[in-house]
């Protein structure tokens, strides 16, 4: 019998028949080919299987483009704000949020291509045992992780979990799950039936059962997190002690992991890779929404002291159109090493910077142009601080957190090289900052600077280039002396490493009382990939302290981790959402996040509130430790006598 598209009027479910972007299956129309055809061979078989895993992995936001990006805008870690059109993330204010959001309901036609790959492979007398093992690991790994991305989002899913067709309407009727406990006691169904039938070692594309397992830990605590069964818990720790002990050790190039320069490194455990021959700087939000668009002009207008470097032809070497920035939030969590006494401290505590600045009160800048000012070439003004930064305030917060002047102006050594100085290996592999060296040019940030706040039109940026100070690093290509949108590059998204195994073992353990075993799995990824002393925590509150620094650095701009882990850590109150209560707001999703500006001759700083486009009105409510379910899709439910219960607060 041929395969087709199958729709099941009673529900609304479009269950997709056989696709695939591996080419034996490109070949022709998807109705063309029968069961025998996909199911004949190992060969077939398994392109089907990759190309259901690309379609997860899309679709499921693990690999897909702005997974990085989008979400890390919604934590302290990031922002997205643009002046020309793009905005700010309204999922950040909950302005952009409705009960009609969908995050991913309606997956019927991944979760067919999921059942199909367990029913043909046990049902085929083509493979060995082993070989249909496998197959159906794969399709119940694949499953597990559309049936997580539900769980995670919006808590309640329809447990589609057979293959249905025509004649299967009566099924059609299939009750979501009641409860999280319910959904998450699916996913770990899936996960835990599929990973002893994974592989050590995969063919390009597919997972391993390392990767299986630092995935499955990690939704082990998120399952602890929605339900308070510390079962999971134990899970976790076997399941990412398996990888710390059995699978590939951390590599101590982080940076290279996310580029082009170490892009097979061993860590990796899956990865989602693209060719440059398919593959374009606008494929990816992570590409082309975060280099600037900055031309030779702004730079020479804006009396910019360092202009590009400019290859041959190359012309504009930025000619992107970047509206997701880094902040200062986050560039604080970036330890530094004290020249003193080689302890790892908070930048603004060591004793090179204590020693070489004088700190004043950041409140005492009440005008705008006090800190500097000067005159572009055709007479507009740029100024520290600008006029903006003293309006949209989120007055529960302070408007500025420090400013700083230079104790001596003729010291070889000025504020960045002062307050960047020093710093966790991984802040230079995440972020580009004032006088480093991105895409072959010496980027400058200070005002006036070549990739300034205002060296285009805008004065607080947001014109494609950057409103914090900083841009990302990480998940961007670095070898092209030019960058614009329909320029051809390799690009690669890490899905599952090393790294993250031990961090879930160290948040087990956190949540079990460990600090000791916590802080010696976290110091791990601290001393290898931060370059930093090991933590020396001896307690709870402060190893919990510690591991929040540490995956934020660890993790940042990566697999969508953060977001989804502060909400964890909200569930978990105490230590890790400062003293509140168990699922109290986060304190950290509710608050602005902050900028920097550096004046032109570098000997004074201030740090103040991102307030363009009133960016400070960030605002988390409980209601949003689950999305909605989309409304519509409950009302149709509710028209045929279905369950159609909405998450609280929608």
């Amino acid at each position: 019998m041929k395969l087709k598209y199958i729709s099941i009027p009673l529900i609304g479910l479009s269950l997709f028949g056989l696709s695939s972007c591996q080419d034996t299956l490109d070949t022709h129309p998807t109705e063309d080919f029968t069961s025998e055809d996909v199911w004949g061979s190992k060969s077939t078989a398994d392109a089907f299987v990759a190309g259901t895993y690309s379609t997860v992995l899309i679709n499921a936001d693990y690999a897909g483009s702005g997974s990085c990006a989008d979400w890390e805008a919604r934590t302290p870690n990031g922002a997205k704000c643009s002046q020309v059109g793009e905005g700010i993330d309204g999922v950040a204010t909950e302005l952009g949020l409705s009960q009609n959001t969908d995050f991913g309901i309606s997956m019927f036609g991944t979760l067919r291509r999921c059942n199909l790959i367990i029913q043909e492979a046990q049902k085929s007398t083509k493979f060995t045992q082993g070989e249909a093992d496998e197959l159906v690991a794969h399709g119940r790994f694949l499953r597990g992780l559309v049936f997580y991305y539900q769980t995670k989002t919006m808590g309640r899913f329809v447990p589609v979990r057979e293959v249905l067709t025509e004649a299967d309407s009566l099924k059609a009727d299939i009750p979501m799950t009641a409860s999280v406990a319910e959904s998450y006691k699916l996913v770990m169904e899936d996960f835990d039936a599929a990973i002893p039938e994974l592989p050590e070692i995969a063919s390009s594309g597919l997972p391993t059962r390392y990767a299986a397992e630092v995935i499955a830990s990690r939704a082990c605590l998120q399952a602890y997190a929605y339900t308070g069964d510390a079962a999971y818990l134990d899970k976790a720790i076997a399941y990412a002690k398996d990888v710390t002990t059995n699978g590939p050790g951390l590599t101590p190039n982080y940076e290279g992991m996310f580029n082009e320069t170490d892009a097979n490194a061993s860590e990796i455990l899956w990865g989602y890779y693209r060719m440059s021959e398919n593959t374009t700087i606008g494929s990816y939000e992570e590409l082309i929404r975060a280099y600037p668009n900055v031309s030779i002009d702004d730079v020479l207008v804006s009396l910019c002291p360092n202009p590009f470097v400019v290859q041959g032809d190359e012309g504009r070497p930025f000619e992107c159109w970047g509206i997701y920035w880094p902040t200062q939030d986050l560039v604080d969590q970036y330890l530094a090493i004290d020249e003193a006494d080689g302890k790892a401290k908070n930048w603004w505590e060591t004793s090179q910077y204590l020693n070489a600045v004088t700190e004043h009160d950041p409140l005492s800048i009440t005008q705008a142009g006090e800190i500097d000012e000067y005159e572009r070439t055709n007479g507009e003004l740029r100024r520290i601080p600008t006029p903006q930064d003293f309006l949209q305030l989120n007055s529960s917060y302070p408007a500025a957190t420090r400013y700083a002047t230079l104790n001596d102006p003729d010291s070889d050594k000025d504020i960045s090289d002062i307050i960047y100085g020093n710093r966790d290996a991984r802040m230079a592999a995440t972020i580009v900052y004032d006088k480093t060296k991105w895409m072959g040019q010496y980027v400058t940030m200070n005002l006036a600077g070549n990739l300034s706040m205002g060296v285009r039109d805008k004065e607080d940026g947001g014109w494609y280039c950057t409103t914090t100070g900083y841009y990302w690093r990480k998940n961007t290509v670095t070898d092209l002396a030019r960058v614009f949108h329909s320029r051809n590059t390799g690009f690669h998204y890490v899905i599952a490493r090393t790294g993250e195994a031990y961090l879930n073992l160290a948040e087990a353990y956190l949540c079990k009382g460990d600090a000791a075993s916590a802080v010696a799995a976290l110091n791990n990824t601290r001393t290898v990939h931060g370059k930093l002393p090991a933590s020396t925590a001896a307690n709870l509150a402060d190893a919990w302290a510690d591991y929040i620094r540490e995956r934020r650095v660890e993790m940042a701009y990566e697999a969508n981790d953060i977001y989804f882990s502060y909400l964890r850590w909200g569930k978990y109150g105490g230590d890790a959402n400062y003293g509140r209560a168990p699922g109290a707001v986060i304190k950290d999703l509710d608050c602005p996040v902050y900028k920097i500006e550096i004046n032109r001759d570098r000997t004074a700083f201030i740090i103040n509130q991102m307030t363009l486009l009133n960016s400070a009105s960030r605002s988390f409510t409980d209601r949003r430790y689950l999305f909605p379910i989309p409304q519509s899709f409950l009302n149709t439910r509710e028209a045929y006598g279905l369950d159609h219960i909405q998450n609280p607060g929608w």
